[in-house]
């Protein structure tokens, strides 16, 4: 009876086999019982002709999964000849092609979708043309289309608004496309345009005392700079307008005065700069006469009497000012050579004076002042100083803030790469001191545990504040050491005297004494 059975599913497989239903055939064959049968081995030995046909024809029309699927068959059957091998080795080999294209074109969809959301344009339509479904790249250039065609319109708009002269609206429209629509190549070679437009603007305006146009077009200019650097130039104006407007409002005559100064090194034939310094000059007679009245020798001697007001020219704890030049105590340090600033509870310090600091290797073949323990050229950049700016100059690999750079006016904050590990940040902790600080990190100390560079302008700040150039602990006094007549003093904050004087308590720094003020200990000495 069992026989018979075998026999009667046997030939029904044999049946489906004749009339071309492959997979009813191999459904019967494959069965454990019947596919040990020795009657069944003719019938798998018939399977493997239309098997193999078949996965041929799936492989040829790119269905690897289905071609795979009847080697699988195959296999199970134990029918695996070197030609069943082959066909698999093959179909796997264009199957992880296909996957491989199929990963490109993705990418390449999600590179152009990047770009456009970013608004880069011109690599968006770089990367559509490798998007290999039609549909995704129908629909990204419809939308970089329709991107393109609106910001057109507003460059349009934009050079309307030049040509008749008014820049204002001009850079406005120029931004909107750009951070609306995305940069394409009109919008890049529409810039230089713009930043002339603009800079011969403000030059009017500065000269009008236009002010409020001046101080408007402080967005227009941070997005042209990086277009046009010399740009440079009236953002000093701009800054330096800012400034002054501050300064007066808070009556803060003495900050006034040297803004004021350095805006004529700008331009020194502008009649309200001229006009408001006169102005100040009147304000310090006036402050004069009346401390040389006796209502100013009574004010000076009366106990409890207070320090000058935040907007007099006289010197405060919180405003240090260069003091004039006179006759410098003949022992103390002299400025012309770095010195090793050491402070109990703030670390050494390097401090040089000098316009232009030379940075390079340690070891290296170039005298440098600044020798950096990393691998950097022997002389690898400068840092020079120009009024209140100081600009990095590199003649080696070197970047600011992660971009690569040959020059660059540094700001606070900013943070330095020289060659591939030379790290440092560039600090101006106080508004009212010209000087900076080269703050270098660990694996770039100098020896004797430098760790900080005080590039000395006018003053350099002690203390405990976050305005100082070397931080000590809290509760510690501050001190301010400033420069007389190429020698180096100190006092700690506190008294005030009038300007141009010492302040009291000043003293003269002398090499390898140490200084104490209160709780603070200052020990400066040539740095070797």
């Amino acid at each position: 009876m069992f026989t018979r059975w075998v026999f009667v599913r046997l030939h029904a497989a044999e049946a489906a086999l004749r009339e071309g239903r492959i997979d009813a055939a191999y459904v019967a064959a494959s069965q454990p019982d019947l596919r040990q049968h020795p009657q069944a081995q003719p019938l798998l030995d018939a399977l493997v002709r239309p098997l193999v046909a078949r996965a041929r024809i799936h492989r040829q029309a790119g269905r690897y999964q289905e071609a795979l699927a009847d080697l699988d068959r195959l296999a199970a059957i134990g029918r695996t000849g070197p030609d069943v091998q082959t066909l698999r080795q093959q179909t796997a080999d264009e199957l992880a092609a296909s996957a491989a294209r199929d990963a490109d074109e993705q990418a390449a969809y999600l590179r152009a979708a990047d770009h456009l959301r970013a608004g880069r344009l011109e690599s968006c339509r770089l990367d559509i043309g490798r998007v290999a479904d039609t549909q995704d790249r129908a629909q990204l250039g419809d939308e970089l289309e329709q991107r393109l065609q609106r910001g057109g319109q507003l460059l349009q708009q934009a050079a309307e608004a030049l040509e008749r002269d008014d820049v204002p609206v001009a850079v406005r429209l120029w931004l909107d496309a750009c951070r609306r629509h995305g940069r394409t190549r009109e919008s890049e070679e529409f810039a230089p345009r713009l930043a002339e437009a603009l800079r011969r603007s403000l030059e009017r305006w500065f000269t009008e005392g236009r002010i409020e146009r001046i101080l408007a077009a402080r967005e227009a200019l941070d997005a042209l700079l990086p277009a046009d650097a010399t740009l440079s130039d009236c953002e000093r104006i701009v800054s330096l307008c800012a400034r002054a407007t501050r300064e007066l409002a808070a009556a803060d005559y003495g900050a006034l005065r040297q803004t004021l100064l350095r805006l004529t090194a700008v331009r020194r034939d502008v009649a309200w700069v001229q006009a408001a310094l006169d102005a100040l000059t009147r304000i310090v007679e006036g402050q004069e006469q009346l401390t040389a009245s006796p209502l100013g020798l009574f004010a000076s001697g009366a106990p409890g009497a207070r320090g000058p007001a935040a907007g007099s020219m006289l010197v405060s704890a919180e405003q240090p000012v260069r003091p004039a030049a006179g006759k410098p105590d003949p022992h103390a340090v002299r400025l012309d050579r770095p010195l090793l600033v050491l402070v109990d509870g703030g670390g050494s310090s390097l401090l040089i004076r000098r316009d232009r600091v030379r940075i390079g290797r340690a070891g290296g073949s170039v005298e440098v002042d600044v020798a950096v323990p990393a691998d950097i050229q022997s002389h690898h950049a400068d840092l020079v100083h120009r009024d209140e700016e100081c600009l990095l100059t590199a003649h080696g690999p070197a970047q600011v803030n992660r971009r690569r750079i040959e020059h660059a006016l540094l700001r606070d904050g900013d943070r330095i790469v020289l060659g591939a590990r030379a790290k440092m940040i560039y600090c101006k902790p106080s508004a009212r001191s010209e000087s900076a600080v080269l703050r270098l990190s660990h694996g770039c100390r100098l020896p004797q545990d430098v760790s900080d560079i005080i590039l000395f302008r006018d003053t350099c700040l002690v203390g405990p504040g976050a305005g100082c150039h070397v931080r000590t602990g809290e509760g510690s006094p501050a001190v301010v050491l400033f420069e007389r007549g190429g020698a180096l003093y100190a006092r700690q904050t506190g008294g005030a005297a009038g300007a141009g004087r010492a302040a009291p308590g000043a003293q003269p720094v002398v090499a390898g004494r140490t200084l104490e003020f209160g709780e603070l200990r200052l020990t400066v000495k040539p740095y070797t």
